[in-house]
């Protein structure tokens, strides 16, 4: 399913449809790699927003697109929100690793030890104080 699932990012309203009727079918695990070039894709808001609060209906995402989702948490380049949103999202994600026990896997938990590293060192940068509050909310999601 994963070749071009979404085709032309420009055309993003079709985009949003066919992602959320993925996620509503619960295929949308089988995508992660066109989710990860939507979260790379810096062109469309609304693209990487709908990628990102769809992580949490991901049964198994992948450590490259807890990668991505980390990557857009510690840009400073993008507006709060996003990164507000991919704090929360790695939180969900990874607590509910947590939760399964899955923080056995190598990968899963190189991921998160990866996450949480990155997590504790915005907490000590200077950072809008809803942004540190997103942090330690998914800290405390993560930690269970």
């Amino acid at each position: 399913m994963e070749n071009n699932t979404f085709g032309n990012l420009k055309d993003w309203g079709p985009v949003l449809e066919r992602m959320e009727k993925l996620a509503k079918t619960g295929k949308l695990g089988d995508c992660q790699s066109e989710l990860i070039r939507v979260l790379r894709y810096d062109d469309n808001w609304r693209l990487r927003e709908a990628a990102i609060e769809y992580l949490a209906d991901i049964r198994n995402p992948s450590p490259e697109l807890i990668d991505e989702v980390y990557a857009i948490m510690m840009r400073e380049d993008l507006y709060y929100d996003v990164r507000i949103l991919a704090a929360d999202a790695l939180g969900k994600v990874l607590g509910h690793c947590t939760k399964k026990g899955k923080f056995g896997e190598a990968a899963v938990n190189r991921n998160a030890s990866k996450v949480i590293h990155g997590m504790k060192r915005l907490l000590e940068d200077p950072q809008p104080p809803i942004l540190h509050k997103a942090v330690r909310m998914s800290l405390e999601q993560i930690k269970g």
